[in-house]
């Protein structure tokens, strides 16, 4: 073998040694650069950055909602049969719970603003709820309705003191207690004073101050 053809196989095969030494370093880096990143993942916080997150069961069922917007934001869950089940909502004007039922009817809210606080448990296809606790700045009160939606019992607690009244099945207020001044009162259907203790010991101009008393919202 001439000088010249010795050279160029040693150059050949140190070239091609070269490139082994190349891929094993690229391959060694790589497995490096991984470990280092599955290492800082494990103990680093871990952050997704989305306006909505939808959760799936393995069948790919939707069963949930995280949901962010300018308005609102919060947690939505389904029943089996997709319909809602229970939401968790925060927003600018607004903070609510709303819980439903199996077939998706709507049966407790509990709301908070910077006004007021109100829990509401309803009936399935109610426009109202048939029990409501409301708490404002004019006082508390209790409400139970009808399955007609009319009210039928109502407590409230005020600056102004405290009543119970007690309604017919049209929502017309059949009697009324008061924490002060007159006591008790009964109303006939046409909503005329029908009973109220000593009612006739009192003089015209009396009756008429009980009368615009009784007709005040208690609440």
């Amino acid at each position: 073998m001439t000088p010249l053809l010795e050279i160029q196989g040693r150059l050949d095969k140190l070239e091609c040694s070269n490139r082994r030494m190349k891929v094993a370093l690229t391959v060694f880096l790589c497995c490096g650069a991984a470990v280092m990143l599955t290492g800082a993942a494990s103990t680093g916080p871990k952050v997704i950055d989305t306006q909505k997150i939808i959760l799936r069961d393995v069948a790919g069922n939707e069963r949930g909602q995280l949901f962010a917007s300018d308005a609102a934001w919060g947690l939505v869950l389904f029943n089996k049969n997709r319909t809602k089940a229970a939401s968790f909502v925060v927003g600018s004007e607004l903070n609510a719970l709303v819980l439903f039922d199996q077939n998706g009817n709507m049966r407790q809210t509990i709301t908070s603003n910077l006004d007021e606080s109100a829990w509401n448990i309803f009936h399935p296809g109610s426009d109202s709820s048939q029990f409501q606790v409301v708490d404002n700045a004019q006082g508390a009160a209790l409400t139970f309705r009808d399955r007609t939606n009319n009210s039928r019992v109502e407590l409230g607690v005020s600056s102004k003191g405290s009543a119970l009244n007690l309604s017919d099945s049209k929502g017309e207020m059949r009697a009324v207690v008061f924490g002060e001044e007159l006591g008790f009162a009964s109303f006939s259907k046409t909503g005329s004073l029908n009973w109220a203790p000593g009612w006739d010991k009192f003089s015209p101009e009396e009756q008429k101050k009980m009368r615009e008393l009784m007709q005040k919202d208690p609440h």
